[in-house]
């Protein structure tokens, strides 16, 4: 579903000045879904840093801008073959003013959901974003208001099944949710805040949700960071490489942040770095990808779907539940299927989970209508802050997610950005 520009400019501001856009979407003027698409992996390729004029004009994006980045020219496909959606790390570093940051396929209507939430005053906030790819290679950045740097890191892109001509791709196979690593508990290997410095850095064993056919396994993970004790930052890499100079999560004194990865893990396990003081870290298990053989047929299970950026819940406004905020204890049911193209029995969606006007300090887990609330998180949320988080959620058999909060009261906001077939 598409807003008019009337409605795509349209936003609140609520209580303790947090900003996010408001609106119910109307008829699509583009395409609703992609082609079947098949994944491949990036070692983290910077494709902008406005900070040093990297792939757009150097200095700050100005309110009510659009960065628009070529992701066909920068991957270059010798098959020739357009990316139907990419996988990005979007950061914004010294925000003048609270604002949002939405992503969407070029040559489309911009529509009204937002990809990553930044608050004057925190330095850096960063979210990963998976958004369907323009016909023409490009996607738009649009910021709201204010001026911010941006910086945006590729992780990985989709091309249609067989387009890129040589090369299979990876399928997708959503996994039940599984805490690998606590360090403040007992759960994984280490015990123990994690210092600062390579010298410091963290091997997790993974290896219990790996697939013992392939030696190195791309995983989706949900990593979060928890009671730092300094402004800092988190990279996630394989293990027994050096530390790579990209961020996977960024946060301030004693704040707590999540991130997804897709991370190719080798027998060295899973490499967490931590750039200052010292921090907790969590590692929940989401799913992971199997890499197919360069001549092989990858079948029609795991493929994912890019989908025009659909909003399918806000409380704030009664859209895809009852008006009004998610207090403790409480499930939100949401239906994801039957809507922008997304059809039944899917297996999983990928969506930008949003928390506006929490009242306290509270997490949301997010998993299939129907099923036991597993022992992860998928949202750390803030007092009066707006704060997105991207994930994987599979999906029950009528087409519902289900979304916990053990306890506040906060606003919540669902965004589809696409499917995996079953």
């Amino acid at each position: 579903m598409r807003a008019s520009r009337a409605a795509a400019l349209a936003a609140i501001v609520l209580a303790g000045s947090t900003l996010l856009p408001i609106g119910t979407a109307a008829a699509a003027d583009g395409p609703q879904v992609g082609a079947a698409s098949t994944y491949f992996s990036v070692s983290n390729y910077r494709l902008v840093d406005t900070r040093v004029g990297n792939g757009a004009p150097s200095g700050k994006v100005g309110p009510d801008s659009v960065t628009k980045i070529d992701i066909s020219n920068a991957l270059r496909l010798t098959s020739g073959a357009v990316p139907t959606a990419a996988v990005m790390n979007v950061t914004v570093v010294d925000p003048t003013i609270d604002s949002y940051i939405t992503a969407y396929p070029d040559g489309q209507a911009r529509p009204v959901v937002s990809s990553l939430n930044v608050t004057a005053g925190r330095t850096v906030t960063t979210n990963r974003v998976t958004v369907q790819v323009g016909a023409n290679g490009i996607v738009d950045l649009y910021n709201h208001v204010g001026n911010a740097h941006v910086v945006v890191d590729l992780q990985g892109f989709y091309t249609a099944k067989g387009a890129n001509s040589g090369y299979a791709g990876s399928t997708f196979t959503i996994g039940t949710p599984k805490r690998l690593l606590d360090t403040r508990t007992t759960i994984g290997d280490r015990q123990g805040r994690v210092g600062a410095g390579e010298q410091n850095a963290l091997a997790a064993d993974v290896s219990s949700v790996m697939d013992p056919a392939q030696p190195d396994t791309e995983l989706a993970l949900q990593v979060t960071a928890t009671e730092p004790t300094e402004a800092s930052h988190v990279t996630v890499y394989p293990a027994g490489q050096r530390v790579w100079n990209t961020s996977d999560l960024n946060f301030g004194p004693g704040q707590t942040v999540t991130n997804i990865s897709y991370m190719d893990v080798g027998r060295s396990g899973l490499g967490l770095y931590n750039n200052a003081g010292q921090v907790d870290l969590i590692v929940d298990y989401v799913g992971r990808f199997k890499h197919n053989r360069y001549d092989g047929d990858v079948g029609t299970s795991g493929l994912f779907v890019p989908a025009s950026p659909t909003r399918v819940l806000d409380t704030r406004i009664g859209q895809g539940a009852p008006a009004g905020k998610a207090g403790p204890g409480s499930t939100t049911r949401v239906k994801v299927t039957g809507l922008n193209g997304v059809p039944a029995n899917v297996a999983a969606v990928v969506v930008n989970l949003t928390s506006t006007n929490a009242t306290e300090d509270g997490h949301i887990t997010a998993h299939a209508a129907g099923t036991p609330v597993p022992n992860t998180s998928n949202l750390n949320y803030r007092t009066r802050t707006d704060v997105a988080s991207m994930t994987i959620v599979p999906v029950s058999a009528d087409g519902y997610i289900e979304l916990y909060n053990p306890h506040g009261r906060t606003d919540l906001v669902v965004d589809v950005q696409g499917y995996y077939t079953s």
